[in-house]
């Protein structure tokens, strides 16, 4: 959601589409930041990173979590964007620019130990040119960490075209998740860990409620956004997360 060709991300589209103007302590979103930023440290703890950058930044929420105790930088096609992420997350570099025309000149090669791109891949028309270009950011060791729509979700096959997924017009790469790994294994990486979100797009089943439709599915991710641990297989989620390293 976060990143994309062209002038469509604006205010109005993170307004309508995602309702992610604010990031409200204990909201859905909130709870999604701060898995993705504690994963995020717990991949730079490991190795002693201290670079990070994250394309499709969006506002910078990740980053703000994660600036306290990282060098971190913020790329984003949205100018709207990157003015909310340099007041959100002061202290991170935040540039404007489509990763699908090139990458930045001030993002050097071999230069980062973690790449961090959330809800992004799906938005771009060359994502596995850009999973390629994104690998010579990475030193000998670090990660690539990504998340993208599962199309092989439960909630892709039980909601049909009302699955989230394809609620958003600017989505163009909704790969299979075959597909998302060969990408990332062509670009040299290999697969460490690959995990899900759980069930969160509520209502799946229409003659039951929504509010006890949601303890009833989301049950699993809220204890994983609880932990802050990846603990849900792959298959069990409306998102594929994969973590890759760089040989």
């Amino acid at each position: 959601m976060n990143a994309a060709a062209g002038p469509t991300f604006g205010p109005d589209y993170y307004q309508r589409q995602y309702a992610v103007e604010t990031c409200r302590p204990f909201s859905q979103h909130w709870w999604s930041v701060r898995l993705y930023a504690k994963v995020a440290d717990r991949l730079l703890r490991r190795i002693g990173g201290r670079r990070v950058l994250e394309v499709g930044c969006g506002f910078g929420y990740i980053l703000a979590r994660l600036e306290r105790r990282y060098q971190t930088y913020g790329v984003d096609v949205s100018a709207y964007a990157i003015q909310r992420c340099a007041q959100i997350a002061p202290r991170s570099r935040c540039i404007m620019a489509d990763v699908e025309a090139g990458l930045p000149p001030e993002l050097e090669p071999d230069t980062f130990d973690l790449v961090l791109a959330c809800y992004v891949f799906e938005h771009l028309r060359q994502p596995r040119k850009v999973i390629c270009d994104l690998t010579r950011l990475l030193r000998p060791g670090g990660s690539l960490f990504f998340s993208v729509p599962n199309t092989q979700s439960l909630g892709a096959r039980w909601k049909g075209t009302n699955w989230y997924a394809y609620q958003d017009p600017t989505h163009c790469s909704l790969l299979t998740p075959t597909e998302w790994l060969e990408a990332v294994r062509q670009a040299g990486l290999t697969v460490q860990r690959r995990f899900s979100d759980g069930w969160w797009d509520v209502p799946y089943v229409r003659w039951l409620p929504s509010w006890l439709q949601f303890p009833l599915f989301a049950a699993p991710a809220a204890l994983e956004c609880l932990l802050a641990r990846p603990i849900l297989p792959a298959s069990c989620g409306e998102n594929l997360i994969i973590v890759a390293q760089r040989p």
